[in-house]
């Protein structure tokens, strides 16, 4: 502000500040998110987030992300179908990617496409070495209903729907009395 062109008393020229500021501003902005671009491939929602938070005007992170998106560095398509394949591979539930997908800003849309887009069997693979997982690790519970609640609770929280991780468990149950 000690460079601005308003002065003490000058309160009333709002709109004079903001064109000042948005020149000075957008270089800054724009410098900002591709740093965090950088990192990793973010949202347009968290690009948004993290310039809103470190006190950039609007119209500047407007101009940030239109530049981005016509740049082709921000995409919420790709963004969304990348995050939810590698959520998949870390044994992660439809559920959960959707709800994650949906936190990080995409649209609900965008998000149901990406997660409708993971492969089912390998959807169902993961599902199956998760259950096997959990299953060695509760071995030792001495109630075998209080072990499967835990195992079921644990698939839960990874974002399997019910169906899913009952078949999962299942079929790690009998390749587990089948050894």
């Amino acid at each position: 502000l000690e460079h601005s062109p308003l002065r003490p008393g000058d309160v009333e020229d709002l709109d004079g500040l903001k064109q000042w500021l948005l020149p000075r501003q957008y270089p800054q902005a724009l410098a900002g998110a591709v740093r965090l671009l950088a990192a990793r491939a973010r949202s347009t929602g968290e690009i948004r987030q993290k310039l809103e938070a470190y006190g950039y005007m609007d119209d500047t992170v407007d101009m940030v992300l239109y530049k981005l998106e016509k740049e082709g560095l921000l995409d919420d398509e790709a963004f969304a179908c990348e995050w939810a394949a590698a959520r998949a591979r870390h044994q992660i539930g439809r559920g959960r990617i959707l709800r994650e997908l949906v936190h990080k800003g995409v649209s609900r849309d965008v998000a149901e496409r990406a997660v409708d887009a993971l492969d089912r069997e390998e959807g169902d693979a993961a599902a199956l070495a998760l259950a096997q997982k959990l299953l060695h690790r509760y071995a030792g519970e001495p109630d075998a209903k209080k072990a499967m609640a835990k195992l079921m609770a644990a698939m839960a929280r990874r974002g399997y729907d019910f169906e899913s991780a009952r078949r999962a468990v299942e079929q790690a149950l009998e390749e587990a009395q089948g050894e």
